[in-house]
């Protein structure tokens, strides 16, 4: 490997050379120093080679960012010049020709730059606008349509007392859970942030950038946003005391919110009560004291979150959901069901679990120590409760058999407990309360977890659970498992860990996976087949097609009923 390195280096320098770059021997590393687009601009660059695999593309300084341009030049990072020129996620870089890459790299970069200073990229200045603006970042709990007056709340969302995240939302946040459970108080009731529509924002050349006070913000609102001009002043007007005030710019580019601070030699109950009427016109005739933040805002609502990765597929907002059995797999589900959005939107899951979590579970459970003798159902709940505050989860640490009347009140129930006896009196309950009965999801995992299935059972002309293996003795009506295969128990009573099927934690996660995709499909109405199975260990198990079983006339569950 040195001796690749070695050659690459040597290559690297040749191709630099070739470029009229030298290399800067002042710095440790692979640094050189040369003008980019070197026959027309004729920009002063630094470039840096820190990587030989060319996982990242070298790093490109602009030494004068303004060069060859009258103001900001888009792509230009404004702390220390770093000039993007490369998406790397877009592009691969061929490690085994660096010559070649390093050339490729310096024309894309020629390339950019002319078309940032001709003002090709106008677009791009207003795509990047947030990295030249933010001192921080802000949770938006917020549609993204929202305008009009909403709150900063400073809350603490872990148990860390010095971290502290900025939260904006309309009255109350569902992140104020989280405050509520770390500080064991109410969040105080929040700063007014009045949200205002604008246009586009970007930069104006000839305004100092960043704004650092409230005149310097105003003569940028003036050109950019001028219907957001005198919110700062407006805001303090129609608040008591604070000498701190927020609005929020929610431009087609994002959302940017602005903090001003009022100096502390203004700070007096004089200036921030008694002439808190016109504070208004006091602040106009000093704007210089009036220091201004600016903050990025990152969406954190509901319809962002639980839409974000599904595309076009509606999420599970809205839906009620039940689930039965928060094991291994119904753990797993569990997760992958709320951050489908199970529970948002005036939906609801429902955990149902009568079992401990024990230290025998550890090894391949969603949960992990702090939840040691927690019930599962429980423990569950609050756990996606802390990572998902948005929503409604319920539990209840009751066997399912004792609560039976609960079913009918969800639009999908799913046992994943993979207990065959629990699934078959479920089936005998639900196909004797057809058609007032909800659409039941079974799933389980196959022997040593050599395969997962999914079965949804609703349509009285298609096969029940017990459709499936109609004599408790017999064969199943899909062999999944391989002719000889026997399964693998474990038992370990000295540690007091008893009767066991061994499988590792990815089967019950792929479990999980199948089963959500079929509740994804329900949801949009896409239950193309009622039975699916996902193999995972071809030496033991056979792959089988998906399909719909139609009802099996014998089936002593519906047989006689349909």
């Amino acid at each position: 490997m040195p001796e690749r390195d070695d050659d690459s280096v040597r290559r690297i320098h040749d191709a630099f050379s070739q470029r009229n770059f030298r290399r800067d021997f002042s710095r440790r590393g692979l640094h050189y120093i040369g003008l980019l687009d070197e026959t027309g601009l004729k920009v002063p660059a630094v470039v840096s080679v820190d990587d030989l695999d060319f996982i990242r593309p070298p790093v490109i300084c602009l030494t004068d960012p303004e060069a060859g341009s009258k103001g900001q030049v888009p792509h230009v990072l404004r702390s220390d010049g770093t000039f993007c020129y490369l998406d790397r996620k877009s592009v691969v870089l061929d490690r085994y020709k660096p010559a070649e890459t390093i050339i490729q790299c310096l024309e894309r970069a020629d390339q950019v730059l002319r078309d940032a200073v001709r003002g090709r990229l106008v677009d791009d200045l207003a795509e990047e606008f947030g990295g030249y603006w933010s001192d921080g970042e802000v949770l938006v709990d917020l549609p993204p349509s929202f305008e009009g007056d909403a709150k900063v709340h400073i809350l603490r969302l872990d148990r860390d007392p010095e971290h502290k995240t900025i939260v904006v939302s309309h009255d109350k946040t569902s992140f104020a859970k989280l405050h509520r459970r770390n500080t064991v108080k109410d969040p105080g009731p929040g700063i007014l942030c009045p949200i205002i529509l604008v246009p586009p924002l970007s930069f104006d050349p000839k305004l100092p950038w960043p704004p650092k006070d409230l005149a310097q913000l105003n003569g940028w609102l003036k050109k950019m946003a001028p219907n957001a001009l005198g919110s700062i002043e407006a805001a303090f007007a129609r608040t008591k005391d604070l000498h701190i005030q927020w609005i929020c710019l929610s431009a087609p580019n994002g959302r940017f919110f602005v903090s001003a601070e009022i100096a502390k030699p203004y700070r007096t109950p004089e200036f921030l009560k008694n002439r808190r009427a016109s504070i208004a016109r006091t602040l106009d005739r000093i704007p210089a004291a009036v220091e201004i933040s600016g903050y990025v805002g990152v969406p954190a609502d509901e319809g962002y979150v639980f839409s974000r990765n599904l595309g076009h597929m509606k999420n599970l907002a809205g839906k009620r959901i039940l689930l039965i059995g928060c094991g291994t797999v119904g753990g797993f589900l569990a997760q992958h069901l709320a951050q489908s959005g199970a529970g948002a939107g005036g939906g609801r899951l429902m955990l149902v679990d009568d079992d401990e979590l024990q230290g025998a579970n550890l090894g391949r459970h969603l949960l992990g120590a702090p939840y040691l003798t927690w019930n599962k159902a429980e423990a569950c709940a609050d756990f996606l409760g802390q990572q998902l505050p948005h929503l409604d989860i319920g539990f209840s640490c009751d066997s399912i058999m004792k609560q039976l009347a609960i079913l009918q009140r969800y639009d999908l129930c799913i046992d994943a407990t993979g207990e065959e006896a629990l699934s078959i009196a479920l089936n005998d309950y639900a196909v004797r309360k057809r058609p007032d009965f909800p659409p039941i999801l079974y799933t389980w995992l196959e022997g040593n977890g050599a395969a997962a299935v999914g079965f949804m059972s609703h349509d009285p002309d298609l096969a029940c659970f017990k459709c499936l293996k109609v004599e408790l003795a017999g064969e199943k009506r899909f062999r999944l498992l391989r002719e000889g295969v026997e399964i693998e128990t474990a038992r370990n009573l000295a540690c007091g860990d008893a009767h066991y099927i061994p499988f590792p934690v990815s089967r019950a996660a792929s479990a999980a996976g199948l089963a959500c995709d079929m509740v994804l499909d329900w949801a949009n109405n896409g239950e193309r087949h009622r039975w699916r199975s996902l193999t995972m260990d071809h030496r033991t198990a056979n792959e089988v097609k998906d399909g719909n079983p139609k009802r099996v006339v014998k089936c002593p569950a519906c047989g006689g009923s349909a």
